[in-house]
């Protein structure tokens, strides 16, 4: 089965297979196994699947023959084989066994497709069967669907995840009057936003502003603000977005100063945000500005991420507009900020892009000694294979 569904939809469909793959909850009587393994190497995903489902049945501490893998045999043959066992072993208390395929990650769309097909030819059990998602807006799969009619059937999930939010935040109003009636015009706003409303979502929004300004609720006005700011910027509207983000900063700051607690952070938040909005409008240097003078509030808050981020971007906006060596000084900070952090959370960071730009920089600078030189400072820290290999604002695919 080929399940369409919208990115909403996904995280519910997710659950309810997680639900029915718990044999304390489920109610089908068929039994679901929801397998994530990436798929990366497709030769190698069918026995990467075998061995995870021997992993279950163990885990499980049933006395289940799941079978050898045969001479010759492919993976997803030899992973069928082993679920076409495991069905028998539990054909009196389910009717299907029903294979979950959702990749945590799947390297090549096309091959993942190419796989699915080939697999086909595998499932010999009509009592062993293939549940996969596929994006209702991209249909990824719809050249197998159509390659294979009467093997793929597709079906639309359909759920109406913005009314089914909005009929929870409605009944939510009902057990605390003013926070209830927040939830439920936030929600209602997103649902607008998804329709492209936009004079729904001012309307939604400028309420929830009331509501939470009139109970004191400071981060709940910032966030009604971040909401409407969101909306418009994806709408296209960048000149109001950066308005309600200014907006944002105003009431932030007035907490800061009351002594609230998370003043500071909202602040530094809707500064990033302001800061995304005049990058898309490519006041580069109004956006250097801003991130150079919002690092060292990062750096109050002991948020070496932010701070890495705010040096970075300014880097970028100052070498969009030719100013090289302010470029170079910001990008120096962003890589001092880098050497810092925990080898973890520097695995996650942008260092990569910031390596880059230093390498950049420093070729425009002083030419290409001072870039190999970069460059090996870079490889020393983040390993052989450093270089981003996505574009991100101030990092280029080499």
């Amino acid at each position: 089965m080929r399940w369409l569904v919208e990115p909403s939809e996904a995280r519910m469909v997710e659950a309810w297979l997680k639900k029915e793959g718990d044999e304390r909850t489920g109610e089908c009587p068929d039994l679901f196994l929801r397998f994530d393994i990436p798929f990366v190497q497709p030769e190698a995903y069918g026995l990467e699947l075998r061995e995870m489902l021997v992993a279950m049945v163990a885990e499980s501490q049933e006395e289940v023959s799941l079978g050898r893998v045969a001479p010759g045999q492919s993976g997803a043959e030899a992973f069928f084989s082993a679920c076409e066992a495991l069905q028998r072993h539990y054909e009196s208390v389910c009717e299907v066994l029903a294979v979950v395929l959702v990749p945590g990650q799947v390297a090549e769309v096309k091959a993942w497709r190419q796989w699915l097909q080939k697999a086909l030819a595998h499932l010999r059990s009509p009592k062993v069967r293939v549940v996969v998602l596929d994006d209702v807006r991209v249909r990824v799969l719809e050249p197998l669907a159509q390659a294979e009619p009467e093997r793929v059937k597709t079906m639309v999930a359909d759920l109406d995840m913005p009314g089914a939010m909005e009929e929870v935040a409605r009944g939510a109003a009902g057990m605390d009057p003013a926070g209830g009636r927040y939830r439920e015009l936030l929600v209602r706003l997103g649902a607008a936003a998804g329709r492209g409303e936009l004079h729904q979502v001012t309307r939604l929004g400028e309420e929830a502003v009331a509501l939470a300004a009139g109970q004191g609720w400071s981060a709940l006005v910032v966030a009604a603000r971040w909401a409407m700011g969101a909306a418009l910027l994806v709408a296209s509207k960048p000149t109001e977005a950066l308005e309600h983000y200014r907006k944002a900063e105003a009431v932030a700051v007035d907490a800061e100063a009351r002594g609230e607690a998370q003043g500071a952070e909202l602040r530094l938040k809707s500064r990033m945000a302001m800061g995304a909005v005049l990058v898309t409008r490519q006041e580069w240097a109004e956006a250097a500005v801003l991130y150079e003078e919002t690092a060292p509030m990062a750096r109050k808050l002991a948020d070496a991420r932010l701070e890495l981020e705010c040096w970075r971007m300014a880097s970028f906006c100052r070498e969009s507009i030719q100013e090289v060596d302010k470029a170079w000084e910001s990008s120096e900070q962003a890589w001092s900020v880098g050497l810092a952090l925990e080898p973890e959370a520097r695995a996650s960071s942008t260092l990569p892009y910031v390596a880059e730009a230093r390498v950049r920089l420093g070729r425009a600078r002083e030419g290409d000694a001072a870039a190999r030189r970069l460059e090996a400072e870079a490889e020393s820290l983040l390993g052989n294979d450093w270089r981003p290999d996505t574009q991100a604002a101030g990092g280029q695919a080499a």
